[in-house]
């Protein structure tokens, strides 16, 4: 089986990333069948994936199969859709895309229920000033003998 796949590149904590054809059985950085472009994630939003669009719906049509990341910058640089339009039966082996969105959507159970109309605070009570009892003065312990 082929796939469609990142091979990583750049240094420690800068990387850069390949989309390429490989074999399923290759490692991540090992033998490709072509290079379909490239991904920064440490660009800004344009020109951070460049890819060959013709080859890379050549390899679609032919069976390849992306990865999930793989298939979200496929789907960022428009390729899926023209494959798609092409093979609309293969769009139910990519429903993981639409849950990536949906998620995104649902609002989180954890939040905050919508507010309401705030009701009213309780109106504030001032109560009679209290008398104070006066303190009884506690009788001073006797001083006991000092034993020797």
């Amino acid at each position: 089986m082929v796939k469609i796949r990142l091979a990583r590149l750049g240094n420690k904590h800068r990387p850069f990333y390949r989309v390429v054809v490989a074999k399923n059985l290759a490692g991540r950085n090992g033998a490709f069948i072509e290079i379909l472009g490239t991904f920064n994630p440490l660009m800004k939003k344009e020109g951070a994936i460049n890819l060959k669009k013709e080859r890379a719906l050549h390899w679609l049509m032919n069976g390849a199969q992306p990865t999930e990341t793989a298939a979200i910058l496929l789907k960022k640089a428009g390729i899926l859709e023209e494959f798609f339009a092409q093979r609309p039966a293969a769009k139910k082996n990519f429903k993981f895309l639409d849950k990536r969105t949906e998620a995104i959507s649902v609002p989180a159970t954890v939040a905050a229920p919508a507010v309401e109309a705030a009701p009213a605070p309780a109106p504030v009570v001032e109560d009679a000033p209290v008398a104070e009892a006066p303190a009884t003065e506690e009788a001073a312990p006797s001083e006991a003998p000092a034993e020797a």
